[in-house]
């Protein structure tokens, strides 16, 4: 079996060809110029590393090189591409340099495993000749990554970018603020007529971490991000083709701002920080002036230095704030958000208001109804993530020594990410924006733990986003998640060894690398 079975996700159209296989060698170079060199590097970083070949970028193509075009006419959107390998070399074509981002990572699988070796291998580069032609299902493809509970450095957030692009995953939604933490700067403005000290948000709120005591360890990490690093996160996705996805949590899940911000409580006094994983028992008071001040700097601020269309607002779990309450500030919060010029996201409660077009609706759970009234009457589109479906926090097993297990259906493992399709309740795909896979991160405190619980769910809905309903197959994928193994092995990228697949390789973390040091089912973790 060659590595074309083992794409992961699965392409639109590969087709083997009647020729020699392409050999990379030690003269080979990449052939790239203008727009496409930036991707180029990319590759030839990646190739480098495992090959020790030199590899330079340059413009004029000679056989046994690898070319990456950028042509103006191309089928399939923004990030679909055409790959040809032969013995005389590699074509990448695309329309945007997105587009051949997409192709290097197919191309990456092409090629052995060990080539994701962190130091070069004395091996024979060979990939078969084939022509694959490729286009994604849905626009968005994402990963949600929740740092209000546990903190993660801008480092390990673009470890997790590395990670999750290889699979074409091309969106991070970062919650940035919940009721145990707030982890986004927010500077003083100039108008400030109630005089609330933002420097407060981070001063107190951003010490805040939740702590749940079967964790490892019990209390997360706290931490903020400066808005230059906000910045930097954005850059440093951009050149991963991602899109990052800010969100401020309203206008429940809130009590770290009420604790930093003593005005926004109608006692004026400020709330203890809580480190409680409860949900549901804060909220926002309509009455307030301070209250709409404040949303307005807050949603002002993030939208300016937000690269990308989007701004979420959550609207979720608002179990104490009054219906009409929650509904004349939710209206108003997203009146808010669109003058900012974003499009403004919010969990699927938030459809019980009128929301402007544009607005996307991330659905996880409960009542389908009030989505698509939104969708069929002020053109909303739909983030697909169900739960059930979706949830990456959830735990493989009941005695798993990291995770969440409230969703019905549970314990979890691959099978559920990957067998259902996002075009359901009567929505259809053009009215789906794409799919996103939430980790909440109660019990997640390091990026092994993290991985552990995405991988090899993440790739399922990868597959999922990426592949069209019709070549996708449960018992094909389960084979390629168990090839998939060793490059995630040779990466150090942690995953869970679900016991149907037949891994090439073990995980180099095979459980999370902080635990008591008990026996489970997955041995005895040290501490």
């Amino acid at each position: 079996m060659n590595t074309t079975d083992n794409l992961v996700p699965r392409p639109s159209h590969v087709a083997l060809l009647d020729r020699p296989a392409f050999t990379l060698a030690p003269t080979a170079r990449i052939i790239a110029s203008d727009a496409a060199a930036p991707i180029a590097e990319q590759l030839a970083s990646l190739l480098r590393r495992g090959t020790g070949f030199e590899l330079p970028i340059v413009e004029d193509a000679r056989p046994g090189d690898i070319s990456l075009e950028l042509v103006e006419a191309f089928d399939g959107g923004p990030e679909a591409y055409v790959l040809t390998v032969a013995d005389s070399g590699v074509l990448l074509a695309a329309s945007t340099p997105a587009g051949l981002f997409n192709g290097i990572q197919t191309l990456r699988q092409l090629f052995p495993a060990t080539i994701e070796g962190a130091v070069p291998s004395d091996h024979a580069w060979v990939i078969p000749a084939v022509e694959i032609a490729d286009a994604p299902r849905f626009a968005y493809r994402g990963l949600m990554l929740d740092v209000a509970r546990n903190f993660f450095t801008v480092e390990e957030v673009k470890e997790q970018i590395d990670v999750m692009t290889q699979f074409k995953l091309n969106a991070l939604h970062l919650h940035l603020t919940d009721d145990q933490a707030w982890r986004i700067e927010i500077h003083e403005p100039e108008d400030n007529p109630s005089g609330l000290p933002y420097a407060n948000l981070t001063a107190v709120g951003g010490q805040g971490a939740v702590e749940v005591p079967t964790a490892m360890p019990a209390r997360g990490r706290d931490g903020f991000y400066t808005q230059q690093d906000f910045l930097d996160i954005q850059a440093y996705a951009d050149t991963k083709n991602v899109l990052v996805i800010p969100e401020i949590d309203l206008p429940g899940h809130v009590n770290a701002a009420l604790a930093a911000i003593p005005q926004l409580n109608p006692d004026g006094q400020t709330k203890p920080m809580s480190t409680t994983s409860d949900v549901g028992w804060s909220t926002l008071s309509v009455e307030l002036p301070a209250t709409h001040e404040f949303v307005r700097e807050v949603l002002g601020q993030l939208a300016a230095i937000t690269v990308g269309p989007y701004l979420h607002i959550g609207g979720d779990e608002a179990l104490v704030t009054g219906h009409d309450d929650y509904v004349a500030m939710v209206q108003q919060f997203v009146r808010l958000g669109a003058d900012t010029g974003k499009a403004v996201v919010g969990w699927n409660e938030f459809a019980a208001v009128e929301l402007p077009e544009g607005s996307v609706i991330q659905y996880w759970h409960g009542d389908f109804e009030p989505v698509a009234r939104q969708v069929e009457h002020h053109a909303a589109k739909v983030l697909m993530s169900p739960a059930a479906n979706t949830y990456l926090d959830q735990k493989y097993a009941s005695d798993s020594p990291v995770g969440l297990e409230w969703v019905e259906g549970g314990p979890f493992t691959w099978s559920e990410y990957y067998n259902w399709d996002p075009s359901q309740g009567g929505l259809q795909d053009h009215q789906i924006l794409g799919v996103e896979g939430p980790l909440w991160t109660e019990t997640v405190r390091n990026n092994q733990q993290a991985q552990w619980l995405l991988y090899p769910r993440a790739v399922s809905l990868a597959e999922v986003a990426w592949s069209s309903q019709e070549v996708r197959n449960a018992g094909d994928f389960r084979r390629r998640l168990g090839a998939l193994g060793e490059r995630l092995a040779r990466q150090g990228v942690a995953f869970h060894e679900a016991p149907d697949v037949e891994w090439s390789a073990t995980s180099p973390w095979p459980f999370p690398d902080t635990a008591p040091a008990s026996p489970t089912k997955y041995g005895t973790i040290e501490a």
